[in-house]
Parts: C-alpha cells; sequence; structure tokens
C-alpha cells in the first residue's frame, strides 16, 4: 500500500488565535494521548460523486477546515493554538482495478478503503502539533472514487462529526452550505468561564456524586480478565412492528422513546444480573441551547442515570427512568478533572471502582441512514463486524420513528452470543408487547425471554453491589503480598479483612491500586491487623491496630 501523490488543501479562516481550551477539548485530549486511538478515532468513508476531480476534493476539504476552528486546533498545556490559514496535506491511494469488472472494482475500492482507514486510524494524533483531522483519496485509475476520513474526539464528537460530514457531502457536490456556527471552541471556553456556568458545573458535580454514593460499581460483576483493546461483537436488531408499540408506551406513560428504550434496556440488565438499582451512562450531546445547536467540537458527555428498579410495572419503569433521565441530562456538563475526583474520592470512601459499563447512546436523531428494506419478521438480528468500545454493554438507537433499528456492543465474557441475541431480541419483544397493555414487572422474564444469570455460592450482595468472597480475597493477597489474611462476611453486612502486618491505611490503598477490571470485587470496610504467630494461630493473636483504612471526603458542597 504506497501513497502515490500527495495534494494539499488551502485553507484561510479568521486570523490566528490562541486562548484557553473548552472542558470537552481539555477532556479529550487526555484520553487521545492515554487511550487506544481506535476508541478515541472516528473513522467514515464517503463515496464521491461520479466526475469528482482532485481540485473539487481540496476545495471541500479546504472549506470545511476554513469554517471550523475545532478542525484546526492544536493543545499544548490547557492552551488551543488556532491557525488563521495554511496547507493541509491529503493522501490519496490507488486502488488496483485494472481489468476488474465494475464490483470487482468496486470491492477493491471498499478494501483499500478499510485498510488506508484503519491505519489512519490506528496511529495516535499528536494534539500538540498536527491538526486533528486527517484524509485520503481511493482512486480508481487516478479517478477520484472514496474519501476517508479520521478525525480525534479533540475535534468532533458524533453530533459534531455528522454536521462535518453533512457539509461534506453539500460541498463536494458544489451545493450551498449554511453559515457556520458562530460559536467557535475559544468562544465557548469562555462561556464556560462564566459564574453561571461554573454553578452549573458545581451541580452537575453534586449530582454525579449523590448518585455514586448508592449505585452498583458495575451492573456486571465478574471476574475479568485484561482487555486493553475492548473488542466487542456487534448485534443490531430490527423490528417495524417495534416502532409502532414504542410509540403507544410513549403516549400512555408521556415519556420519549428514548426513554421508553431506555427503561427497557435498564430492566433487563437489573432482571439478568439481579440488580435492585441500575445506572447507566447516556452520551448527552449537550446542544439543548439554540447557540449550540450546531456547535462543531466535543461537547457529549455522559449522562449518568441511575433508577431504582422496584416497580410494579413496566410503565412505572418507564416513568422512574423519565425522572433518571431529566436529571442525569440536566447534569452532564463538567469539568472532568474535577468529576475525576468525585469519582476516585467516593471510590476511596465506598471501596469500589465505578465501571461505567454500561452505556446508552440514542443516535436516532442524528444519523441518516440509507433506506433499507423493512424487516420481513416482527423482529430480525444479524451480527455486524467487531469493533472497539471499552463497556460490558451498550446500546446505540440508530431508529425509533417507523422500525426500531438497535445496535448492541456486548463483552463476550458478560454474554454469549447466543445469550446476547436472546438479550437483544428479548428487549424488543418487550417493547412490542408494552405497545399493546401495562406489563406487569413480574411478567417480564416471560414476556422478554430474559432471566437471571443467578451467583453462586461465595456471592453477597454488599453496599448496592454484587461481591465474590473469593475475588475480594485474592484481591486483599495481591495487596499484602501472600501474608497471612482472611476476609470475612460479617453479620453487619460488612466485609472484615484480618491480616498480620501493614497499616488498615496502607492495606486499603493497595486494594484501591489493585481493583481496577475486578467488577466482582470491593475492598474490606474494615481492617483488623494482628501479631504475626505460627501458621493459623495468627487470628487468634493479639490485634495490634485496627480501622477503616478510609481517609474521607465530600465533595457536596
Amino acid at each position: 500500500m504506497d501513497t502515490i501523490i500527495r495534494i494539499a488543501a488551502d485553507y484561510a479562516g479568521r486570523p490566528t488565535r490562541n486562548g484557553p481550551v473548552t472542558m470537552g477539548q481539555a477532556n479529550m485530549a487526555r484520553c487521545v494521548l492515554r487511550d487506544p486511538p481506535l476508541h478515541m478515532n472516528f473513522r467514515v468513508t464517503k463515496h464521491l460523486p461520479a466526475g469528482t476531480t482532485f481540485t473539487a476534493v481540496t476545495e471541500a476539504v479546504g472549506r470545511l477546515l476554513s469554517r471550523h476552528e475545532s478542525l484546526r486546533a492544536t493543545i499544548r498545556s490547557g492552551v488551543q493554538h488556532v491557525p488563521g490559514a495554511g496547507v493541509f496535506p491529503i493522501e490519496v491511494y490507488g486502488a488496483a482495478t485494472d481489468g476488474a469488472g465494475p464490483e470487482a472494482a468496486e470491492h477493491a475500492l471498499d478494501g483499500l478503503a478499510e485498510e488506508v482507514g484503519l491505519r489512519m486510524q490506528g496511529a495516535r494524533f499528536d494534539v500538540e502539533a498536527e491538526l486533528p483531522i486527517r484524509v485520503a483519496v481511493i482512486t480508481d485509475r487516478d479517478v477520484p472514487r472514496r474519501a476517508v476520513f479520521v478525525l480525534p474526539h479533540t475535534s468532533v464528537d458524533a453530533i459534531g462529526l455528522a454536521t462535518v460530514m453533512r457539509e461534506w457531502e453539500r460541498l463536494i457536490r458544489g451545493d450551498a452550505v449554511p453559515a457556520p456556527c458562530p460559536m467557535q471552541p475559544l468562544e465557548l471556553a469562555v462561556a464556560e468561564g462564566t459564574p453561571l456556568a461554573r454553578r452549573r458545573t458545581e451541580a452537575a458535580l453534586r449530582h454525579w456524586e449523590t448518585q455514586l454514593r448508592r449505585v452498583p460499581q458495575s451492573m456486571f460483576a465478574i471476574d475479568e480478565v485484561a482487555d486493553a483493546d475492548a473488542i466487542r461483537p456487534r448485534l443490531r436488531v430490527r423490528s417495524a412492528v417495534a416502532g409502532e408499540a414504542l410509540g403507544a408506551v410513549a403516549s400512555r406513560t408521556g415519556a420519549s422513546r428514548s426513554v421508553v428504550t431506555l427503561a427497557a434496556l435498564g430492566m433487563l440488565i437489573g432482571l439478568r444480573n439481579t440488580q435492585r438499582t441500575c445506572v447507566i451512562a447516556s452520551l448527552s450531546s449537550n446542544r439543548v441551547r439554540p447557540e449550540l445547536r450546531d456547535y462543531v467540537g466535543p461537547l457529549a458527555q455522559d449522562a449518568l442515570m441511575a433508577a431504582d428498579l422496584d416497580v410494579p410495572t413496566f410503565d412505572e419503569a418507564v416513568r422512574r427512568f423519565r425522572g433518571a433521565s431529566l436529571a442525569g441530562y440536566q447534569h452532564s456538563r463538567f469539568d472532568s478533572t474535577a468529576l475525576w475526583e468525585v469519582i476516585e474520592g467516593v471510590n476511596a470512601e465506598r471501596g469500589v471502582n465505578f465501571a461505567r459499563d454500561c452505556v446508552f447512546n440514542d443516535m436516532s436523531g442524528v444519523t441518516v441512514a440509507d433506506r433499507e428494506p423493512p424487516p420481513a419478521a416482527d423482529v430480525e438480528c444479524g451480527w455486524l463486524p467487531e469493533a472497539s468500545l471499552p463497556a460490558h454493554l451498550a446500546l446505540w438507537a440508530n431508529r425509533l420513528e417507523e422500525e426500531v433499528d438497535l445496535t448492541f456492543w456486548i463483552d463476550p465474557r458478560v454474554m454469549s452470543r447466543q445469550e446476547a441475541e436472546g438479550f437483544g431480541t428479548g428487549l424488543v419483544r418487550l417493547l412490542i408487547e408494552a405497545g399493546d397493555r401495562v406489563i406487569p414487572t413480574a411478567e417480564i422474564p416471560a414476556v422478554s425471554g430474559v432471566a437471571p444469570a443467578g451467583h453462586g455460592p461465595g456471592w453477597v450482595h454488599v453496599d448496592s453491589c454484587w461481591v465474590s468472597l473469593d475475588a475480594v480475597g485474592r484481591l486483599v493477597g495481591e495487596a499484602v503480598g501472600g501474608r497471612p489474611h482472611r476476609v470475612i462476611h460479617g453479620a453487619d453486612g460488612r466485609l472484615i479483612c484480618h491480616v498480620t502486618s501493614g497499616t488498615p491505611e496502607e492495606i486499603h490503598a493497595a486494594c484501591l491500586a489493585l481493583l481496577p477490571g475486578r467488577t466482582s470485587a470491593m475492598t474490606p470496610h474494615h481492617y483488623v491487623v494482628h501479631r504475626p504467630a505460627p501458621g493459623d494461630t495468627w487470628l487468634d493473636s493479639p490485634v495490634v491496630t485496627e480501622g477503616d483504612g478510609r481517609r474521607l471526603n465530600s465533595f457536596l458542597t
């Protein structure tokens, strides 16, 4: 795969500017530098209209860069630098199509676009020196046929990417485009520093702390192995019947179609894992205010939604998730550095590690999918190529009007493919049945076909979390370097750790450091340090010191 030529796009916007980064840019810059590039870089391939020239490509790319400062901003030490004008390189690759028929040529073009795109996507962006966009062109006998875009989360979120791609489709055809959003990242950074904006972010932190103190650390408590790349099978489920039913439930409950889908997801996650409370991170576009509606930049953040599942009917669950979603979306703009301080403080106090393992993303109002024949059956499902997403279970809502079109990302460590198909189709069957009647909660297993996975011997429910005593024992054993230790589940529900050396503070800190990724474990609540003694007699030896090992902090104001 050799680059045959390089072409250049000229761009010219407002004069060069410098200023503070937005909260979204600061958060994403840290993630882009730390997390696997496949997680942090978007990749999109676009077919080019017949007759597209290299000049048309460079002019369209140049206009995109000129319109959006987020596509030109580099970031260093909390400051963004936006060049006013410059030249942007575009790589050009030629597909091997000589002698190929039309179908084979298209296949070769798509294959090369995939290969080039994955290479560009897999390379980490230099946020300090590289413009946050990469573009390549794939040709057939020197004629541009595909354009491949890779953009990091420092330049766009999913909504911003959709806006950029809509503009690209018009620009490459020579059509007019509306004026760009007046709110550029530098203006947004100033707005985020106002007293009103700071009060909103402080309220968001209080919401997160309140919920984090009471929810499960993970909806799926499993003994895990390392999974740095987080490659997930993806299941697509479609149903036209469910689209009609979704409208009926929404009308009956006064909730949106999105919330009804979220409630079905939450109830089935809770049912499968025997959880009494469901916590889901829902991606919020944060574009409710008119001046931000067409903003291009990283603005989306997590809305933390927590709902108790002790409801008599599915309709009541919908109403409960509606309240949770309103609170979550209202508090979804925050300083990520401050939020991580809150998360780490609550983790240390509770002795848990918040996993953010269930994610919901409603893209139904954003994505414009090609029209497909409607599903032939009431519920259809099929597997898509695997992709990278760091979560145990995520649900992307592609369409919720006319038909329900969902994509599930499911960690194979929590469900087999057969179980995942049952879960995905079961959720849609729950929506279909709910369109006809109010379903008692007790009937949801029969309607959906989803049953509790169950917890075997040695599992206990502690502080809203399912915990394996064996996993806690292994955690403590590693923390104390294999020295004698024993973990007991006390009559009061607490986990008591007996050891022969160290201090409660040292052992607790060591346990916390080892906890990430172990969603079936938590740290003990109390540590009892005994004087060393031979064999098992140390448990009866005098207590040297004891305590919870916590240095309590509260971020609530």
